[in-house]
């Protein structure tokens, strides 16, 4: 690390970042020739690994091509084929793409295609969105208002458009204090009531990650959860929308989270390993009936930033789903995903482990004070950050975050490697976290906190 004065303006502003070089399958290397394991796949978005050429190349060549046109007015060859290989992997259930430059971005143009759908259907009356506490869906304004992560949203709360929001389906801590076991799904029916409190003529769409990502660490609904939420919606006339940034694209070992639950969408979000890691895209895709009633009626959308559906992301879009299918990476994410939870299953008897949980590679492990009740670290401990910490300290990246406990505690780090990993990497991942929660025994038996 450079002592000399950063331009950059980063997330700490008071924090010396190691200066990341160069990658090489799930490892990452610093100037000073020191190597990370990258077990979180950067924010869970790293799903092919590091230093592909194959996708290095591919860049460079549609550059030569041609690099931007606007889509205002063009389309591109590559866009066409992306667009077609997103919708081929959803088995038809998706039909229409709009490519973007994040997820973020994708959540929004979601939302605004719902409202769009709407309007040309005839009900200009629906505009509203709910969605769920503890969920995350991005960070400018619209889509931090739906977001559901207190902690992200408390600094821009006067910004912030007022939403509604359900409780998550989040069994190991339910706010109904029941056991998913023997529940009558409180949570989904919650969405029914607020729907009828706002009005059913006045909702637009519900928006939901069908597997939660850094906001809750994995948690997993109840599998009648989401064909309870389709019922509703249906039942009202409200879009599906799932927000498969993180999820998309392999992550939980099947290509979609929803396809988990044999429920079809009528919106996704995209994001992250949409790209394989390699470029910033994202994109919202839409059912038949959604992208027919807008052409038959307005036939227009005019949302959306000037770099959307751009070429170069088009191409890697276009790769990424190719070297899927190739390698089967879809399958390797679920085969090694079972693996990654086998390993950590002894941690399971920690004092400080109280769930581990995810599908795929995408696997959360929440830590608490006491493991009976659930109690959370104080939050200002910053306990999984310590946890994370010690672990970058030991040569491996992960994910930490804090506010599980509706916002105010709780924490949990996010296993969620390149897809390539092998069963080797995944010992020494598990073996760097067990050393680290291990010095954490001996402290308490000491009476010395070693994070």
């Amino acid at each position: 690390m450079s002592d000399r004065k950063s331009n950059v303006l980063s997330m700490f502003l008071n924090k010396k970042h190691p200066s990341i070089t160069h990658g090489e399958g799930v490892y990452f290397f610093d100037q000073e020739g020191r190597r990370y394991l990258d077990a979180s796949g950067g924010p869970i978005l790293c799903n092919l690994g590091h230093g592909l050429k194959e996708i290095a190349e591919v860049l460079k060549e549609q550059a030569g091509r041609i690099a931007f046109v606007f889509r205002h007015d063009f389309t591109t060859p590559v866009l066409e084929e992306a667009a077609t290989k997103v919708c081929q992997a959803s088995g038809g259930v998706l039909d229409r793409v709009f490519f973007v430059s994040g997820g973020t971005e994708a959540v929004e143009i979601g939302v605004k295609l719902a409202r769009k759908y709407h309007l040309d259907n005839g009900q200009p009356s629906r505009f509203k969105v709910i969605s769920r506490w503890q969920s995350y869906h991005g960070s400018t304004m619209g889509a931090l208002s739906w977001t559901g992560f207190t902690s992200r949203r408390a600094e821009f709360t006067p910004y912030l458009h007022d939403f509604s929001h359900i409780p998550p389906a989040y069994c190991y801590r339910c706010w109904y204090g029941l056991d998913p076991g023997t529940c009558d799904l409180e949570c989904a029916k919650a969405l029914e009531n607020e729907i009828m409190c706002l009005g059913p003529e006045t909702v637009a769409v519900f928006l939901a990650e069908p597997i939660s990502g850094m906001s809750l660490c994995g948690a997993v609904p109840h599998p009648e959860y989401f064909p309870l939420i389709r019922r509703i919606c249906d039942r009202y006339g409200v879009l599906l929308m799932l927000d498969e940034v993180m999820t998309g694209c392999g992550r939980t070992g099947r290509m979609f989270a929803y396809e988990h639950f044999n429920i079809r969408p009528d919106i996704v979000a995209l994001g992250k390993g949409l790209g394989g890691g390699y470029f910033p895209i994202g994109a919202a895709a839409v059912r038949a009936e959604l992208a027919e009633t807008i052409a038959s009626r307005s036939g227009f959308f005019g949302a959306g930033h000037s770099w959307a559906g751009n070429p170069l992301g088009a191409s890697v879009v276009a790769k990424t789903m190719d070297y899927l299918k190739e390698h089967d990476l879809v399958a390797r994410s679920a085969r090694m995903g079972r693996l990654l939870k086998d390993k950590l299953a002894p941690l399971a008897g920690h004092p400080h482990v109280g769930d581990i949980r995810g599908e795929g590679l995408m696997v959360g492990v929440e830590f608490v004070a006491d493991k009976a009740t659930k109690e959370p670290f104080p939050k200002e401990m910053g306990f999984a950050g310590r946890v994370a910490g010690e672990c970058l300290a030991r040569g491996m990246f992960l994910e930490a975050t804090s506010g599980c406990d509706r916002g105010q505690a709780g924490d949990a780090i996010m296993f969620g490697p390149p897809f390539i990993i092998s069963e080797a990497e995944l010992d020494q991942a598990v073996g760097i976290l067990t050393e680290v929660l291990s010095l954490d025994l001996a402290a308490e038996k000491t009476g010395q906190r070693s994070f």
